[in-house]
């Protein structure tokens, strides 16, 4: 998860100090970062399935969102590094889908 973090928001404040993408000497290891943290947290999520013997059959709500949020974060590194406007909004989303996804985790609401 820190992967993950560390490289959204490292790109995400080099943006919106106005870094090109172009000028970005660490865009290759932010993105590897990046992709090495969402293959950790698959990894890790779907390893919690297992662990609490939920099928992959009939998955609950709760894990299509964690899915729907996994995605989210892979496709908005792109998001983040192309605009400053976009960067100023995902700097505050980030945490905000980093809490939900969290708390699906532990309540598991739906």
């Amino acid at each position: 998860m820190y992967l993950l973090f560390f490289s959204l928001g490292g790109i995400t404040l080099y943006t919106i100090n106005g870094g090109k993408k172009s000028e970005n000497k660490f865009k290759a290891a932010a993105a590897i970062f990046h992709g090495v943290g969402l293959l950790l947290l698959l990894v890790a999520g779907f390893g919690l399935m297992k662990f609490r013997g939920i099928s992959h059959s009939a998955l609950p709500v709760w894990v299509i969102l964690k899915i729907v949020i996994w995605l989210a974060f892979g496709g908005l590194l792109a998001m983040a590094s192309k605009k400053e406007k976009f960067a100023k909004i995902l700097w505050f989303v980030f945490p905000v889908l980093g809490l939900f996804a969290a708390y699906l985790a532990f309540y598991q609401p739906f």
